[in-house]
Parts: structure tokens; C-alpha cells; sequence
């Protein structure tokens, strides 16, 4: 039990302070010239560089909170707590809405593939090398921002996984267990990872920082965000039918995603704009970028 609480303690500070928000307000100044410098450079920030300075602002986004944001992340802990203490209850729920239909075992291993990190980088080459070879600048730049989420959701993830060490629901039948820290080594025992690293999941953070990325680059269209959102919830809800993880884990994994992407979006695009251009008594058209 006192594992189970140090557990949630983790959660709460490591996790849950990363919200969707990311203090994202902090970042503006009322100059509009000091934020279109600081925007040309974001852009334009060698790309490992970038990682490095996006991952410290990721873990320190809690310093530049604003009384609404810790609003928000203290409903989101009080949620995620009473997953917590349900999650084994809304498990054996799935499972018997599983075992009486059986469309779910056509569809739930199709679903889960998507948050697959192998499937998200293959997204994020195609969108590039699409990109590229019918110069389409959007399309290479939705690739890059699509690999920049997919690196820091593994970052995120899997050090939330070594801290907490929470058990999958495969390893005992649907019994949930905590081993927190402790369980950072024994992981790698006997290749025994199921024991260990159920918290948060790792496919649902993956397709839901993806998804934010893609409907955001193109949030013009109604269905682009409808399909990669719906998408991405089954995904997640998949993990729960293929006894890989809690709804708590799916739930958590779902926010950072979320949060990740929106974040990686909101500092790294550029605007696609396409203007008349009038000069010299000639006419055409101008397409470039605007920095957000």
C-alpha cells in the first residue's frame, strides 16, 4: 500500500504538472518584434539543439504556471486518483463487454498498432519525404514536428514507466500493483518488463502526440482533426482490450500526448500562407510562411 502511495505521489508532481497548457503564456512579451525574433528562431534552431532546450521546458513548464493552469492540474490529478482506485474494476468492465462482443477482437488489435512508435516515425518520414519530393514545404515540416513529439514522448514515458512501476493487467490476471522506484532494475530481470511498466502507456502517448500534430497543422479541415483524435482515442482504448494497460494509464498517456504535441506545434510551426502580389507594375502570387 505504501508503495501504491509513493506511486501516486510521482504521478502527481512528475506527470499531472505537465498540462496541456505547458504555461504556454509565459512565452509572450508585449513587443511584437522581440516575439517575431524569438519565433524566427525557434524555426530555424538546429534540430538537436532544439530537442535539448524543448525538453528542459518540458520538465520546468510547472515554474511558469499560472493559477489557471494548477486549476487545471489539480482536477486532472483528483481524475486520474479515482481511475487509480477504480482502474481494476473498469478493467473486468472492459473485459466482460469484450467477451459478449466479439467484433472487439477484430478490431481492437488493428487500432493498437497506431500507437505504435515505429508506426508514428513511418508517419513522420512519409509526411517529410512526401514533403520533399512534391516540395511541399507544410508537409516537411508537419514530419519534423511529427519526430520532434515522438522524441520527447519516448523521454517522457519511459522515465514515468521507471519511476512508478506499476504492473500491466496481463502479468496477474488484472490485478493492479505498484512497486514505484524500486521496480526501476527489477524490469530488466527474467525479462519481466509487464511487472513494471504499465504507467503511463507508452502507445497512447505516442498516437496522441501525433494526432495533436497533424490536426493542428491542419486544423483548416473539419475531418483531418475528427479522424486523428477519434483515431486516436480507439487506439488507447485498445490498450485496455488487449490487457496491456489500466484506463488510468490511457487516460495519463492521452494528456501528455496531447500536451507534447500541442506544445512541439505551438513554439516549432510555421503558417503556410499563399498572398497577391502586386510589384512593379506586375502581378502573381506569394507563398511562404508566417511565423505563429
Amino acid at each position: 500500500m505504501l508503495k501504491k502511495q509513493i506511486s501516486i505521489l510521482l504521478i502527481l508532481f512528475l506527470c499531472l504538472n505537465l498540462s496541456p497548457v505547458f504555461g504556454s503564456e509565459s512565452y509572450k512579451t508585449d513587443d511584437p518584434e522581440i516575439e517575431k525574433s524569438k519565433k524566427e528562431e525557434n524555426v530555424n534552431e538546429p534540430f538537436f539543439k532544439a530537442i535539448l532546450e524543448d525538453e528542459g521546458e518540458i520538465w520546468t513548464a510547472p515554474l511558469r504556471f499560472s493559477l489557471k493552469d494548477w486549476a487545471l492540474v489539480a482536477g486532472m490529478s483528483v481524475f486520474t486518483g479515482y481511475l487509480i482506485s477504480n482502474d481494476e474494476s473498469i478493467y473486468n468492465r472492459f473485459k466482460s463487454y469484450q467477451n459478449k462482443n466479439k467484433w472487439v477482437d477484430d478490431v481492437s488489435p488493428i487500432m493498437t498498432i497506431l500507437g505504435d512508435g515505429n508506426v508514428s516515425l513511418g508517419v513522420s518520414g512519409l509526411f517529410y519525404l512526401s514533403g520533399f519530393l512534391i516540395k511541399d514545404e507544410k508537409a516537411k515540416d508537419t514530419g519534423k514536428l511529427l519526430l520532434m513529439s515522438l522524441i520527447h514522448s519516448g523521454v517522457v514515458v519511459q522515465l514515468l514507466k521507471h519511476l512508478t512501476g506499476r504492473q500491466r493487467p496481463e502479468a496477474e490476471k488484472g490485478v493492479d500493483r505498484w512497486d514505484g522506484p524500486s521496480g526501476f532494475f527489477k524490469r530488466y530481470k527474467d525479462n519481466r518488463d509487464m511487472y513494471y511498466d504499465s504507467f503511463p502507456s507508452g502507445h497512447t502517448i505516442t498516437v496522441w502526440s501525433t494526432a495533436t500534430v497533424i490536426a493542428h497543422q491542419y486544423n483548416k479541415s473539419v475531418i483531418i482533426p475528427i479522424l486523428s483524435y477519434g483515431l486516436a482515442t480507439l487506439s488507447g482504448l485498445s490498450r485496455i482490450t488487449e490487457d496491456t494497460h489500466w484506463l488510468s494509464d490511457v487516460f495519463v498517456g492521452a494528456v501528455l500526448g496531447f500536451a507534447i504535441g500541442k506544445f512541439i506545434y505551438k513554439k516549432r510551426s510555421r503558417k503556410f500562407m499563399i498572398m497577391p502580389l502586386i510589384e512593379n507594375g506586375k502581378t502573381g502570387i506569394n507563398v511562404g510562411f508566417k511565423l505563429r
